[in-house]
């Protein structure tokens, strides 16, 4: 097991790597807030500076092409034949659902900074199936195993946050005078290398207020779930170990007496509390990488770091051509005494359809005594200058022009074309965003089965299920998890109706069994189960004929159904 001098080493490590790279994290969130001068020039000046907001465009049209509308997953049943399938699927879609702006901020974070990363943790609610609350985490607040090739095969995980003294103290069993607070602020607004402040930024944090700093560190070697501080101890102890988690269903109408904080909540001492079930542990942390370092995988490459110099550029060219324009000013040469103070002021305030008098002997031209002020030209070579960087930065995206709204001239088939050759970069991303969904989902699952515990929860789901318990048993096996989008909305219900409606005669014509077809219709558009019942209608004699004692009818074919569209 790891021992707090190696994790007190581990994090050390990991603030020295992060602490050099604060200034440039600082720079490239300024350009996507449009916010690069100020960023870069604290102490202002007077000359005017101008912005480009190309890198928030960037973002968003990567952030736009990898959207989710409604994350989801079909779920495989375990070969081994262990829970429900289906259950399952409907308790991870139902949490997908809720948890859309959080997979769009890591996904944002993630073309932003080096990587990102989700965390599922548990929370009080007397709900079991909303005790899981998720949040997107910035790259510096997840301490990785850097050696590693790859997230399953690292040694250690960690996350860093902070938290109220009182609440470190009353969630970990330790006195508040044993805890060393601090004030909060946010990581990157701190002080940098340079000694220089960022801009103050509000966060609506009382700063008399006091902050414990908490690691928690999963350590996959030997199965444990550490707490560490450096505010407790001087970081020679764990502030804790284990987990405290909520188990089982509450009754909101039980006796006070009977439902007391310990009665409610289990103390994990035994190491990390999610595993699959096959017994291997489960970091409750999901990496969001949408690029990578070669050398070392778990560290990220950023989208916007990779064109930061054209951004540069782009902000540094509409400055020059802001100023120049500014310095194309109406001034004009005027012969010693030949206007008055009056008609100088009225030149000055330029308003228009005004008369300014001058008085002149006959015959004297008006040409010789005021002439405008010449101006140089702004170079053309500037407008092309900017044409490149523009077109360096969107090859570098890899992005056809469509994708980012442009419109072109491009036939459907050129359009075709280059969406899948777009899908070399995008496609990539959003298989990267797909593995997300799934592990989320997965995640939720073995959480939610812990904390069920040996209760269980009714549920409704669709048919051929309908009502049943939800139960730990349901979400424990090695199910297989597959994204999809729009799995279970109203739009995409419906879209399934239309093809079966569409479907059915065709169907019905190819010899298919128009009672397992009704079926389907009935409990696809949710109809009462009798409808079902296929009725055989009474043969009807045909006029003018009579039947022939012990003579046997011939026998009646299939009934025809009456579908929609036959």
């Amino acid at each position: 097991m790891l021992t707090p001098s190696e994790v007190q080493e581990i994090v050390e490590s990991h603030d020295t790597y992060w602490d050099g790279l604060r200034p440039r994290m600082k720079e490239l969130r300024a350009l996507y807030l449009t916010d690069f001068w100020r960023e870069k020039n604290r102490v202002h000046d007077l000359v005017l500076r101008t912005e480009v907001p190309k890198a928030y465009a960037v973002v968003e049209s990567y952030l736009g092409s990898l959207f989710a509308k409604n994350p989801s997953v079909q779920v495989e049943p375990d070969i081994r034949a262990r829970g429900n399938a289906e259950v399952a699927e409907a308790t991870a879609n139902q949490y997908l659902l809720t948890v859309r702006e959080q997979l769009e901020d890591a996904t944002r974070l993630a073309l932003i900074y080096l990587c990102s990363f989700l965390k599922l943790a548990p929370v009080e609610n007397v709900d079991p199936l909303q005790r899981v609350a998720c949040s997107a985490l910035a790259p510096w607040e997840v301490v990785v195993d850097a050696t590693a090739g790859a997230w399953n095969q690292q040694r250690f995980i960690g996350h860093s946050y902070l938290i109220p003294v009182y609440e470190a103290s009353e969630r970990y069993g330790v006195e508040e005078s044993a805890i060393n607070g601090r004030p909060y602020s946010k990581w990157i607004d701190r002080t940098d290398q340079q000694g220089q402040m960022a801009q103050a930024r509000d966060t609506g944090v009382d700063t008399t207020d006091l902050w414990c700093r908490v690691v928690e560190v999963y350590d996959l070697r030997d199965d444990k779930l550490l707490v560490w501080s450096p505010d407790y101890d001087s970081g020679r102890s764990f502030i804790f170990e284990g987990v405290k988690v909520q188990v089982g269903a509450l009754d909101e109408e039980a006796d006070a007496e009977a439902a007391t904080p310990e009665a409610e909540i289990e103390h994990e001492t035994t190491g990390i509390p999610y595993k699959t079930s096959s017994g291997r542990p489960v970091v409750p942390i999901i990496p969001v990488y949408l690029s990578r370092d070669p050398d070392t995988p778990l560290r990220g490459y950023s989208l916007l770091d990779r064109s930061y110099d054209q951004f540069r550029e782009l902000n540094v060219l509409r400055t020059y051509q802001s100023q120049g324009v500014r310095r194309m000013a109406r001034q004009w040469l005027v012969r010693s005494g030949f206007l008055d103070d009056v008609g100088t002021s009225k030149i000055g305030q330029g308003l228009d359809g005004e008369f300014i008098e001058v008085d002149l002997p006959p015959g004297t031209p008006l040409e010789g005594n005021i002439t405008p002020v010449p101006n140089a030209p702004i170079p053309a070579d500037i407008q092309l200058y900017a044409e490149t960087v523009t077109s360096d930065i969107n090859d570098a995206g890899l992005m056809a022009p469509f994708t980012r709204g442009e419109v072109t001239k491009a036939t459907a088939t050129e359009q075709r074309l280059l969406a899948d050759y777009t899908s070399s970069e995008v496609g990539r991303m959003a298989r990267t965003r797909d593995a997300v969904i799934t592990e989320v989902a997965k995640v939720y699952n073995i959480i939610l089965s812990v904390l069920l515990g040996d209760e269980a929860e009714p549920l409704s789901l669709p048919n051929p299920v309908g009502p049943t318990m939800l139960s730990a048993d349901d979400l424990t096996g090695d199910f297989g998890y597959w994204a999809v989008d729009a799995g279970s909305t109203p739009m995409a219900d419906e879209v399934k109706r239309n093809s079966l409606e569409r479907l059915a005669p065709v169907l019905v014509q190819l010899g298919a069994d128009p009672k397992a077809i009704l079926d389907e219709l009935v409990r696809t558009y949710d109809l009462p189960r009798n409808l079902a019942e296929i009725i055989e209608p009474e043969p009807i004699a045909e006029p003018g004929t009579q039947e022939v004692p012990g003579e046997i009818p011939p026998e009646a074919g299939p009934p025809v159904l009456p579908f929609p569209g036959a």
